[in-house]
């Protein structure tokens, strides 16, 4: 806009996902949340049957991909070892592997680890060329505070107007949390309350996890004609893969893998799958043999590149 500024300086993190039952076991359906020897924080979570580790602190360079390196792993790994000094651990294990940049202030000689990681709000009068209105940037953040961050933007934006807020977000439930159950009776309630032939307790169970309540609206759209389980996956089925291509901006095939589901998170992907939902996604989205080919080998390369996943496929 005219106006140079550096407020940001992001850190990389990453995290891997093991298969590791004896990991799993010990965390004895905790998350273990601790400073690391090196004064960071650090965690290790069990996720349904897998175990999330993380995370790192790393100045990103925007120029490179933030894929978890070697380093980091034998991060991870030594930090288990500070807590379960009796569970081995070895590369093997890992079924999954991200990296991600924050969005943090710039920290200038500050250690990664120990940026800030709240959020401010830069007010910038007449920026750009002539002046003009004032220019609010937001320094920072967290993806689990953004309700709170985007209403305190908000209520500043209203402010530069003269406007005052009419309806406050902060207690509003959205998406699929709307009208969620808020207990462990109320959630077996629902299941089996939207169970039905050929949909069994985790079919349903799992719907209600993937979409929230909207799951009603996707079980409505299942039923309405004959649908079948993916022959590669139970987790999946052909109209719920019609029903996201229709309803959840799906541009590729890789999107089901890591976007809509949790298939490649807990290293479930398999050659077999990569062609049995291409050629599924195919009809609704036009795809022909071509484009299929293409989406399948586009989801092995960035399998491959940026999560550490090895997917072989025989290309149909």
């Amino acid at each position: 806009m005219g106006s140079a500024s550096a407020f940001m300086g992001g850190t990389k993190g990453s995290h891997i996902v093991l298969d590791h039952p004896e990991l799993l076991a010990a965390c004895n359906g905790r998350e273990i949340f601790f400073e690391h020897t090196d004064g960071r924080i650090v965690l290790i979570y069990p996720m349904g049957d897998r175990v999330l580790v993380g995370t790192t602190d790393v100045d990103a360079d925007m120029a490179e991909d933030a894929v978890c390196t070697e380093s980091e792993i034998d991060y991870f790994f030594d930090l288990i070892g500070h807590v379960f000094p009796d569970i081995t651990v070895d590369r093997e294990q890992i079924v999954y592997t991200f990296s991600g940049v924050r969005p943090l202030p710039k920290h200038d000689a500050t250690q990664p680890g120990f940026v800030s990681r709240d959020y401010r709000i830069e007010r910038r009068a007449g920026a750009g060329q002539g002046g003009g209105a004032a220019v609010l940037s937001l320094v920072g953040g967290k993806w689990t505070t953004f309700r709170a961050l985007a209403e305190h933007l908000s209520n500043d934006v209203l402010a530069e107007l003269g406007v005052e807020r009419k309806v406050s977000t902060a207690k509003l439930a959205i998406g699929g949390g709307a009208g969620f159950p808020d207990s462990e009776d109320g959630v077996q309630r629902w299941i089996k309350g939207h169970m039905a032939p050929g949909r069994d307790a985790d079919r349903t169970a799992g719907l209600l996890t993937r979409y929230g309540t909207r799951a009603g609206e996707v079980i409505s759209f299942l039923d309405a004609a004959p649908d079948r389980l993916l022959h590669s996956t139970r987790e999946l089925s052909v109209r719920e893969l019609e029903f996201m291509a229709r309803n959840e901006q799906i541009g590729h095939l890789v999107d089901v893998l890591i976007r809509r589901t949790s298939l490649a998170f807990r290293g479930l992907v398999t050659g077999e799958l990569l062609n049995e939902v291409a050629e599924i996604l195919a009809g609704p989205l036009g795809w022909d043999a071509a484009t299929r080919t293409s989406e399948i080998t586009h989801a092995q390369e960035v399998l491959k590149r940026f999560h550490g996943v090895q997917v072989h496929s025989l290309v149909s």
